[in-house]
């Protein structure tokens, strides 16, 4: 696909429903009782909605916003908590990407703190490259580098979340491209 800004392939949407169909089985074999699926505002919308169709076993869903606060966004607070309670209850959390591992940090300890019986991440992209904070990811569709991605949740300045494939972009380009020359990135 020609995209202005495009630098180089990220992931089709058949890939990405390849790896989604894996991590959902995975979790579907460790937990066999069920699990809370919980979502990270806003990029993980599309990883829950596709694990949650894929997993074998019962699961509730809910969802937690977070966001930046700090020098430089290095610290996180709560803006929407959860609904469900997670208290004596296997929860596995989905996130788009795992960069600095702060996020995830963050939401590992709350978790923890509020009695679930067990924790674990689920993340369709860890970008170790990055990382700050090690973090333990039990459920990892691919690893990625410093390469900048849009679709399938990722997005560049709250656009592009809802293209259904993921690709590899250069923001400055891709600010700079007409609107209307970037219909071809939503056809299926």
């Amino acid at each position: 696909m020609t995209l202005p800004g495009a630098a180089g392939a990220g992931l089709s949407e058949q890939e990405i429903a390849s790896i989604v169909r894996r991590l959902a089985g995975e979790i579907s074999r460790d937990h066999p009782d069920g699990v809370v699926l919980v979502g990270l505002l806003k990029g993980s919308v599309c990883l829950v909605a596709d694990l949650a169709r894929h997993l074998e076993v019962a699961c509730a869903i809910d969802f937690l916003a977070l966001s930046p606060y700090g020098a430089g966004g290095e610290r996180v607070a709560l803006a929407k908590d959860l609904d469900v309670d997670v208290t004596g209850r296997d929860v596995v959390v989905a996130v788009d990407i795992v960069d600095r591992g702060l996020t995830v940090s963050y939401v590992l300890r709350l978790l923890a703190e509020r009695g679930a019986a067990s924790v674990d991440i689920c993340t369709l992209l860890d970008r170790k490259v990055k990382r700050l904070i090690p973090v333990d990811l039990r459920y990892v569709g691919r690893e990625t580098g410093e390469e900048y991605l849009i679709g399938y949740g990722l997005d560049l300045e709250e656009r592009f979340r809802n293209i259904p494939s993921l690709v590899q972009v250069e923001p400055r380009e891709l600010r700079k491209a007409p609107a209307g020359s970037l219909t071809h990135l939503y056809e299926r």
